[in-house]
């Protein structure tokens, strides 16, 4: 399976954010640099979760990106990158099943949880 790349800049970027120990905001710039991402290209994933309320932005010279809730789950991220998982346009009955269980699996497994 190939997961979509905006999926896991996201989930690495929530990773090395809860890593940080205080809850000042991060730049971008350190972050994309840290993990090897494309600035411009982390932006967007960023901008993605921040219209989310996953991660909060403040602009300017003292601003950055840190957090935004208590707690992340996969199914989160999935739902801010990829999109929601319904499949009730089409309908494919055949199809709910798996689907509850994969967004069940996304839905347990915490990125991050705020201590």
């Amino acid at each position: 399976m190939r997961l979509n790349q905006d999926f896991v800049m996201a989930v690495e970027t929530i990773i090395y954010l809860g890593k940080k120990k205080d809850a000042n905001y991060l730049q971008t710039g350190e972050i994309a640099k840290t993990l090897k991402f494309s600035v411009g290209y982390l932006q967007k994933v960023i901008q993605t979760l921040g219209r989310c309320g996953i991660v909060e932005c403040k602009r300017g010279r003292i601003g950055g990106i840190r957090i935004g809730r208590r707690v992340v789950t996969l199914l989160d991220v999935w739902e801010a990158t990829s999109g929601s998982l319904d499949f009730t346009d089409p309908p494919v009955a055949m199809m709910n099943k798996p689907v509850k269980a994969f967004a069940d699996a996304l839905r347990a497994i915490t990125v991050y949880k705020k201590k």
